[in-house]
């Protein structure tokens, strides 16, 4: 709760700080993260690839500097396939992990002079919307092919909210005085483990990319 308070009073210390209202952009963002998850309870190549999508605010603080606060619905994907043998059985499991969040960061945005290119920097919070994962285990058997397989779905519960940090660049350029096309590739270090007693985290590569329209004259 208090890393919430903490961006609640940064998104409005953003909004008031604006100098001129007419310079605050709105715009719908979309994209997509690969995501690598780590810890002892999964495997080093769980890796997977998600969509991101929602709205972000570009609130000017100078001509080159801006809080810019994007609020998001992001899944955080992880996909591995693990083998072995069990009582002289030998065995495939094929997971696929999905845990989706609604998520809130403000990032420093600082715009290189003179250039359509600028950089970005700060935190991330996010909450848990919903956890499951699909296992597929295959083993020797008599089908058609030699081996019988079987799904099991479950949801991921006690799930943890998540905070990491984010830093990475972005390119912009102009379709007329009050619109402008943004996209920009960040990098995010996950601080906080995805479940309770578990130990596991997510790294993403995050691109997004947004239409965003300013306000007033």
């Amino acid at each position: 709760m208090k890393l919430w308070r903490l961006l609640f009073i940064v998104c409005i210390g953003g909004l008031m700080s604006a100098r001129v209202q007419s310079q605050v952009a709105l715009g719908v963002a979309v994209g997509a993260n690969y995501n690598m998850h780590s810890g002892f309870d999964i495997p080093p190549n769980a890796t997977g690839v998600g969509i991101v999508i929602g709205g972000q605010a570009d609130i000017p603080f100078s001509r080159s500097a801006a809080l810019l606060t994007t609020i998001s619905f992001d899944n955080r994907i992880g996909k591995y396939s693990k083998s072995g043998n069990d009582s002289g059985h030998d065995y495939t499991m094929d997971v696929d992990v999905t845990v989706a969040y609604l998520s809130i960061e403000p990032l420093f945005k600082y715009i290189i002079p003179d250039r359509p290119w600028y950089l970005v920097t700060g935190p991330s919070l996010s909450f848990p919307v919903q956890g499951k994962s699909e296992t597929v285990l295959t083993t020797p058997g008599f089908a058609i092919d030699g081996y019988e397989s079987s799904t099991i779905r479950t949801t991921i519960e006690n799930l943890n909210p998540r905070f990491e940090w984010k830093a990475g660049a972005g390119y912009f350029f102009p379709i007329d005085k009050k619109t402008v096309i943004m996209m920009r590739l960040t990098y995010a270090h996950g601080f906080t483990d995805v479940q309770k007693s578990v130990d596991w985290r997510v790294n993403s590569i995050t691109f997004l990319a947004s239409i965003d329209f300013t306000l007033g004259r």
